[in-house]
């Protein structure tokens, strides 16, 4: 039984030793996701969102410090973070080799104010030499910031740049310190607010240049702040606003977990399906126009969803099931044949341990043709012994009855006393 069946679990294990090589690893015990420094914010936000769904999982999450987007990418091309927020047109300027991306997840305008905004003409190219806020060195605001004014003709050497973002820039704007300021927030902060209603500072309208934007930074959309959106009791603002913005991505390195790739996105589809300021439900999240390559685990999210394990099955046990798939086609592959074949080999076993005594009492036969000598007799009674202790199963113990009988029938006729044929 063993050296039959024996060969089938033996090839079946090394097929499945073989294809234990290509399943994939699995996830980590803790996900390491980069956070800016200001407190609230709405990268923060959302990776408090991902943290309560990964800690409801089982995971671990370890929040990493950064300045901001430019940081961020740095954090995860070093391999200390595994995922990060990243503002849109930050990997088109700095590079993003190794990293991919799981999607966009929601809009973050910028807010352009200035001073004493002229009528008419382009009032981004009065900045030319005034002091302009547009955040600090590695933040993605700074990045998109120069970018918008490099395409008004202002590189950066053109103005006078203040290392000021969020509440500082606005109270900067505010007092007279700065004569622009550029912020980039995804919802209206307290700054904005102030801003929106302070006399004699202008919040820009890119209404009638919004294309030329979209035509010359790709990575920018044109978004809409409505009449009143921020009070509807003082009419503010009042009359449509059209704000550039780029989209906040997902980003992750390139070798991401797989399990945690998917997880990762059922995780998106919750925390920003939902309508929002700035885009309608079902908007985020998007694996469109992406800067990075999109994670493969993310393209089969949008192209056909969550898969059925992850849906129906806890996730543990859905990804369990999922990386032993592979080793069900070498299972299926090697038992299909082998259990065909294993039969005829127990059979064959079986029959070549009968058969082995046969082929040696045949040879006694043979060399006893004069009659049975001392030697041959001894010979004889050996082989009976021994087809008396074959362990056989019980379907083939009228076989070994049936070896015996012959083996004393020879016996018997080399001594004179058994006929020439033996009774079957």
């Amino acid at each position: 039984m063993f050296r039959s069946w024996g060969l089938v679990a033996l090839a079946t294990l090394l097929g499945l030793l073989v294809a234990w090589r290509f399943v994939s690893p699995p996830p980590p015990e803790t996900i390491r996701f980069a956070v800016t420094a200001e407190p609230g914010s709405a990268y923060n936000r959302a990776v408090d969102r991902y943290a309560e769904e990964l800690e409801a999982e089982r995971f671990k999450v370890e929040r990493v410090p950064a300045q901001g987007s430019v940081e961020n990418l740095r954090l995860l091309r070093e391999g200390r973070v595994d995922l990060a927020l990243v503002q849109g047109g930050v990997p088109s300027s700095t590079g993003a080799a190794g990293l991919a991306t799981l999607g966009q997840v929601f809009y973050e305008p910028a807010w352009v104010f200035v001073r004493s905004a002229p009528e008419g003409g382009n009032p981004v190219s009065t900045l030319r030499g005034r002091r302009v806020a547009v955040g600090p060195e590695g933040s993605g605001t700074r990045v998109l910031a120069l970018a918008m004014l490099a395409a008004n003709g202002l590189p950066a050497e053109a103005i006078q740049a203040v290392p000021l973002a969020g509440a500082a820039a606005a109270d900067a704007l505010l007092s007279g310190d700065v004569q622009a300021a550029i912020l980039v927030a995804a919802e209206p902060s307290v700054g904005i607010e102030r801003l929106v209603r302070a006399p004699g500072i202008t919040l820009l309208n890119f209404a009638s240049r919004a294309a030329a934007y979209e035509a010359q930074l790709p990575y920018l959309y044109r978004v809409v702040l409505p009449n009143a959106a921020l009070s509807l009791a003082e009419d503010l603002p009042r009359g449509d606003v059209t704000l550039m913005a780029p989209a906040a991505s997902l980003l992750a390195r390139a070798d991401l977990n797989p399990q945690v790739a998917a997880l990762m996105m059922r995780i998106l589809r919750d925390t920003h399906k939902n309508r929002t300021l700035f885009a309608p439900a079902g908007r985020f999240p998007s694996g469109l126009d992406h800067e990075v390559p999109l994670q493969g685990d993310a393209s089969r999210f949008y192209e056909k969803g969550i898969s059925f394990l992850q849906t129906y099955l806890p996730f543990w046990l859905a990804i369990t099931v999922e990386r032993l798939w592979v080793l069900l086609i070498p299972l299926v592959t090697l038992l299909l044949p082998l259990a065909r074949i294993a039969p005829p080999i127990y059979t064959w076993q079986i029959e070549r341990q009968l058969w082995s005594i046969y082929n040696r009492v045949r040879k006694v036969d043979e060399e006893s043709e004069k009659g049975l000598s001392i030697r041959a007799a001894a010979r004889l009674e050996a082989l009976e012994k021994e087809a008396a202790a074959l362990k056989l199963p019980d379907s083939y113990a009228n076989r070994i009855y049936e070896l015996r009988r012959h083996i004393a029938w020879l016996r018997e006729r080399k001594t004179g006393t058994a006929p020439a044929v033996p009774l079957s």
